[in-house]
């Protein structure tokens, strides 16, 4: 079976246990503050890539047009390091995609209400496809068209996901370097 890959990008501390603060499988507590977040009672959530290029920049977007340096691949006091996600195929099949028009059809959404700024209307859309019984949800980037985030309801991944070995991020990862210059920064590291 060939499990599905996505990314993300975590302030890493090697000598933490499994599902503790600054390991790979880390699931942060919903904040409720995120676009697509849950509410607590439903499911916390998990942000992830379809690409390694776009989970770093989503990481280092904050310095977007500013020389990338050293310190920008520090979180916490810890190296960002990248880290592959794998689900099971089914539950990757169960995302409702929103950049798909019959699906958004389907739940009654428009692509400028999942565009929105507004957190209200993209939790609202959020709590839709929970209700319906999706795996989460997958959507384009803000920073490119050809970029898409997904977010992992983890209530219904929970027993499908692997998390991969992290790859503490350095001025020679070739995808850092990609993401850097899609954002207009010069690598200073």
């Amino acid at each position: 079976m060939t499990l599905a890959r996505f990314w993300r990008v975590i302030p890493w501390d090697p000598d933490v246990g499994e599902g503790r603060l600054f390991s790979p499988s880390h699931i942060p507590p919903t904040t409720g503050r995120g676009r697509f977040d849950l509410p607590a009672a439903c499911s916390p959530v998990l942000y992830v890539a379809e690409s390694p290029v776009h989970a770093i920049a989503e990481a280092i977007q904050p310095w977007r047009n500013r020389p990338l340096r050293k310190a920008h691949l520090v979180r916490a006091g810890r190296p960002l390091a990248l880290v592959g996600v794998e689900i099971a195929p089914e539950k990757a099949a169960d995302l409702a995609d929103l950049c798909d028009p019959g699906v958004l059809g389907r739940l009654g959404a428009s692509a400028d209400q999942v565009a929105s700024r507004d957190r209200r209307r993209t939790r609202r859309i959020a709590a839709s496809v929970w209700d319906r019984g999706h795996a989460g949800v997958r959507w384009w980037s803000g920073f490119r068209g050809d970029w898409h985030g997904v977010v992992l309801f983890t209530a219904r991944v929970e027993r499908s996901v692997r998390f991969g070995r992290p790859e503490v991020l350095s001025g020679e990862t070739p995808a850092l370097r990609e993401a850097a210059a899609a954002l207009g920064m010069t690598l200073a590291i």
